[in-house]
């Protein structure tokens, strides 16, 4: 796929789970999905457990400005974010609380997406 054209992008799928504090992990994390994205790929990022909190405006508008830029360039380039419905309930996330540009979605729908992800990684 690298270095060619594709009529229809590969997906990768993340599944990211790290609590807001674990900045090393999330930034680097964001980092591969910039690398994919910038290969042609289509990305996906599914919050959940831990990683909803990431998602939550307050918290999020908190962490490093580089977690935050990273976040943005993946938005810009095509990146797809999705918190778990599951984890937005357990955590009483609201959707007006929610970063804009992330989609609140059910593990199904991540399900389906992974299940066509040429690679699927877990963070």
């Amino acid at each position: 796929m690298y270095g060619t054209l594709s009529l229809m992008a590969d997906k990768v799928a993340f599944l990211a789970t790290m609590p807001p504090a674990d900045s090393p992990r999330i930034s680097t994390m964001l980092g591969y999905a910039l690398a994919a994205a910038s290969m042609g790929f289509e990305v996906l990022i599914f919050w959940t457990l831990d990683g909803a909190h990431v998602v939550k405006k307050k918290v999020f508008e908190k962490l490093d400005k580089q977690i935050q830029e990273r976040f943005k360039q993946c938005l810009d380039m095509g990146c797809k974010m999705w918190l778990c419905s599951s984890a937005a309930a357990t955590f009483n996330i609201k959707e007006d609380e929610v970063v804009e540009g992330v989609k609140i979605m059910g593990i199904a729908s991540f399900y389906e997406y992974a299940s066509e992800a040429k690679i699927t990684l877990t963070w």
